[in-house]
């Protein structure tokens, strides 16, 4: 099925399932909520969101050691060296099941060699109300062995010139030029003081916030955007210098995390989620 529509009182929705189980588009009446996609297009990153799973952001050179053994990833999104952002963003999803305003899709790995070498089921399921769009997104452990499982979306905001961003943070993750954690931590108003609500400065943040509750908001000419996460202690905000892209996006774990510890893990057998309702004020 190439493209679902949801639809529940003014919201409207459509999912790509077979493009990485992305949203396409997220609206409310005729106010988009999350951005467009282009019309025709299938890459992940012209989507409105897409899930990160079995990691979140980036791996370090694509690789890590885990339990004494090596695992190699390949390098997705190149030129960069990095792995970056997991495989569900890069495969096919198919339907579980499909109502007028909501979907599940799921998305499987055998855990062959080379790559992840644990075999996992994850599922999304995006549910429409009147009141609200809210996306859950589960991995389910099918090895026979600890996994590392992290989870995370990775929604781009309606960005406006008068844009203005809120949520707390108890700090800033630090990052080389190549995006990676340096083991410093800046403090929360480094960019901005986003507790108080502030406009996005000049130039890149590619930066994960920790000690988050997992409320944030963006409030511009045509309202607010409310986002409430569970099952994330991080928020990353991605904000480049293109005017049109902003992510708030909830995360399990620190970028390169597989490397430097903090890796959430899940046993044989053991489901984890993740969850964001996003909504207007």
């Amino acid at each position: 099925m190439a493209e679902l529509i949801l639809q529940s009182g003014d919201w409207h929705a459509r999912v790509l399932p077979d493009a990485g189980g992305l949203i396409a588009e997220l609206a409310c009446g005729d106010v988009p909520v999350l951005r467009a996609m282009p019309p025709g297009s299938r890459s992940p990153l012209d989507a409105a969101c897409f899930p990160l799973v079995p990691w979140c952001n980036r791996i370090a050179d694509g690789r890590f050691d885990w339990e004494g053994a090596a695992v190699a990833l390949a390098r997705n999104f190149l030129p960069e060296r990095h792995a970056i952002h997991g495989h569900g963003w890069q495969s096919a999803w198919a339907v579980e099941s499909h109502g007028p305003g909501h979907c599940t899709l799921v998305h499987r790995h055998d855990g062959a060699a080379p790559g992840w070498p644990w075999a996992y089921l994850t599922r999304q399921q995006i549910v429409l109300s009147d009141a609200r769009c809210a996306i859950t997104l589960s991995v389910t452990n099918l090895s026979e062995r600890l996994m590392p499982a992290g989870l995370g979306l990775h929604p781009y905001l309606r960005r406006r010139p008068e844009s203005r961003v809120q949520f707390a943070a108890a700090g800033v993750v630090a990052v080389g030029a190549d995006l990676i954690p340096t083991g410093e931590s800046l403090p929360p108003a480094h960019f901005a003081d986003f507790s108080a609500g502030a406009a996005l400065p000049a130039g890149l943040i590619d930066h994960c916030f920790t000690g988050c509750d997992g409320t944030a908001t963006v409030t511009d000419d045509h309202g607010t955007i409310t986002l409430a996460a569970e099952g994330a202690r991080l928020l990353h905000l991605y904000a480049p210098e293109d005017p049109a892209i902003l992510c708030l996006e909830p995360v399990s774990h620190l970028p390169d995390a597989a490397n430097a510890g903090g890796m959430p893990l899940c046993a044989p057998g053991e489901t984890v989620s993740l969850s964001l309702r996003i909504g207007v004020a």
